[in-house]
């Protein structure tokens, strides 16, 4: 008697879940048991696997940021792909004024970069507490 295949089951586990566990291992289990190179190496994977961690967790906040900036600035703008770039071109022709909204813009943009890639740099919490 033969089974019939299964459909294959979703999986509750989230990506950042997922993150989390591989990172946990790498800092928990690997980086004691390693040392030298290969720690470094570790402590350098775990530091990418929380960088992506992070850009999941914020990357709706820095698109949506850059999608409004985009609307108030380029109007005419086709391309959401790279809207950081089309902004600064822009911002070099002088089509955009540096006015107080633009610079806004790009502190906060800034902070949610910064918080993505590295957010315990000394001067982001300095910059935080005086742009907001």
């Amino acid at each position: 008697m033969s089974k019939e295949p299964q459909p294959p089951t979703r999986s509750d586990v989230t990506s950042a879940e997922l993150l989390g566990a591989v990172k946990g291992f790498l800092m928990e289990n690997v980086l004691p048991a390693v040392s030298g190179r290969d720690q470094f190496n570790a402590r350098v994977a775990a530091n990418v696997l929380g960088i992506i961690e992070r850009e999941q967790a914020l990357s709706p906040a820095l698109q949506a940021l850059d999608r409004e900036a985009a609307q108030k600035w380029l109007p005419d703008q086709v391309s959401a792909e790279d809207i950081p770039q089309q902004l600064a071109r822009a911002l070099a022709a002088r089509n955009i004024p540096a006015d107080p909204d633009f610079m806004a813009y790009l502190k906060a943009r800034q902070l949610l970069v910064t918080a993505i890639n590295n957010p315990r740099y000394a001067s982001r919490a300095v910059a935080e507490a005086r742009w907001r």
